[in-house]
């Protein structure tokens, strides 16, 4: 059963939509594999000791505190944070190609290989003219800042939950959406939740 729990949680990172938000929201998820009581003891560890996540950790321990939780550097139970920066898709549209190559398998084991030449196109440009393409980048999916965090057991190594919460990159800073993301992590510890937008202006 537990293991059905973990599975579960874990492709919950795969099949979220993450970019289904709006401008100045995030989206927040998380999954309980175990209760925690409130008012048990926390210790709140980042995975890496940059000044920023320094910062966070501050927030976080003054959330857990706000909630009733006990903050203590030896408690049991081990509040693990990271975050990182996802980075978005992006194509150029209207982009020059003069020469195209493609290959398949052939007879024999061997490859047949095709070239094409673009000679002439009005959009995009060929072999004897520029095109009035434009060449400019879109964006298919954007960068996102996210927070992951867990909770496990220290003393027997068990997971008793998990979450993760992604935000737009080109909304602010990392820090200032990872700020805004530390009360609506700690407010969730020990619940699921699933695809819960929240404000990070």
């Amino acid at each position: 059963m537990r293991f059905l729990l973990l599975l579960f949680g874990l492709l919950g990172f795969a099949v979220t939509p993450a970019a289904a938000q709006s401008y100045g929201e995030g989206l927040f998820n998380s999954v309980s594999y175990k209760p925690i009581s409130a008012g048990v003891s926390l210790k709140v560890r980042p995975l890496d000791n940059s000044n920023d996540n320094l910062v966070l950790q501050e927030e976080f321990e003054r959330a857990l505190a706000e909630r009733g939780f006990v903050v203590s550097g030896d408690a049991k139970y081990v509040l693990s944070f990271e975050t990182s920066d996802v980075v978005g898709a992006y194509t150029e549209r209207d982009t020059r190609h003069v020469v195209e190559l493609s290959g398949s398998g052939g007879r024999g084991g061997g490859e047949d290989m095709r070239a094409r030449v673009n000679m002439f196109d009005s959009s995009a440009g060929g072999l004897f003219n520029a095109g009035k393409g434009t060449g400019d980048t879109s964006i298919v999916t954007p960068t996102q800042y996210r927070m992951d965090a867990t909770i496990d057991d220290k003393e027997s190594g068990r997971r008793l939950w998990q979450a993760w919460a992604v935000a737009d990159l080109e909304q602010s800073d990392g820090l200032t959406l990872t700020l805004a993301m530390v009360p609506v992590v700690a407010g969730a510890v020990g619940e699921t939740v699933k695809q819960k937008t929240f404000s990070v202006r």
